[in-house]
């Protein structure tokens, strides 16, 4: 069993002490573990030439990125599909994750999964589990979208999450030493991820299932809902398993977020979600290419205005 930990935060700070925590506890269960700072490594931003996506979506071949074999993001990437684990831990900038995550994260689209499939690369047909450790200086308030904005980018790469944690109010690098309940949860995070992996499918969900709203994903998010590409949507929506439901009040006259009967049909954690998500993306380029000269003509306008930039 091989799990990788990737760490977006300082070096020796929080997260990389609470990853190696819980790496500990792998090991000792006879994983084979492995950890990378993303500091460490020439990431790439995304340039947004969307040539992989025009390449699954047009020619029906697996997506690649234009910059392949020009920074590390490949040879991350080969440890990261062959994990059977991955941990992630991301500190809290500005109540989301990191920006050097977000980087990693934005280049993830060729080589996701779920796009893999459609095209039939048989190498990503597998069943992959994950764990998220957020931390940050603050309370769980300041870091709102931070653990829901990384299991969006896992669950996109078809990993299931099994559990997540937070660690709060500890900014400076070593004060999670001080907090022995923390290392101890990083501990059973470990020994979590190792009792997944290898369970199937749909491996249990082993975290706290009181963090948050969604009774699927346990984020602790929801958006009202709109109308969907090809159907009408439902009133509220999981934002991060794309689950649809409604608020309904218990017994007790509190109000929960309960999934309605078809609310399933695009969740992410089978698949069906991003699997429908691919045709959208291959509808609206279909509409993109019959239009083409229509979009040429009107971009001149565009194309033609100078406004003054920035001196250096």
């Amino acid at each position: 069993m091989k799990i990788l930990a990737v760490a977006a935060g300082r070096k020796n700070g929080n997260g990389e002490i609470l990853l190696k925590e819980a790496l500990m506890r792998a090991e000792e269960l006879g994983a084979e573990v492995k950890m990378i700072n993303l500091h460490d490594y020439d990431i790439r931003p995304c340039s947004g030439c969307e040539s992989c996506t025009v390449k699954f979506t047009q020619k029906h071949e697996a997506p690649e990125c234009v910059y392949k074999d020009k920074d590390d993001m490949d040879m991350i990437m080969k440890e990261w599909l062959a994990a059977d684990g991955v941990i992630v831990a991301v500190p809290a900038f500005s109540f989301m994750p990191s920006g050097l995550y977000r980087v990693f994260c934005d280049r993830h689209l060729a080589y996701e999964p779920n796009f893999h499939k459609q095209v039939g690369n048989k190498a990503y047909f597998r069943n992959r589990v994950g764990a998220i450790i957020g931390n940050g200086g603050s309370t769980r308030s300041w870091m709102s979208l931070t653990l829901e904005s990384v299991q969006i980018t896992l669950l996109a790469q078809d990993i299931k999450i099994v559990d997540q944690m937070m660690v709060n109010r500890a900014p400076r690098p070593g004060q999670v030493l001080l907090d022995p309940a923390a290392l101890e949860r990083a501990r059973l995070l470990g020994e979590n991820i190792v009792k997944s992996a290898g369970a199937g499918e749909r491996p249990p969900y082993l975290g706290d299932r009181s963090m948050g709203w969604c009774p699927v994903c346990h984020s602790n998010v929801l958006s009202l809902g709109q109308p969907l590409w090809n159907g009408p949507g439902y009133a509220i929506e999981c934002p991060v398993c794309h689950c649809g439901g409604d608020l309904v009040k218990d017994a007790e006259g509190r109000w929960k977020f309960e999934i309605q009967e078809n609310g399933g049909e695009r969740s992410m954690l089978d698949g069906s979600g991003a699997k429908d998500h691919f045709f959208e993306i291959r509808d609206t380029m279909k509409l993109y290419y019959s239009k083409l000269g229509e979009i040429g003509e009107k971009q001149k306008k565009y194309l033609d205005y100078k406004p003054k930039g920035l001196s250096r």
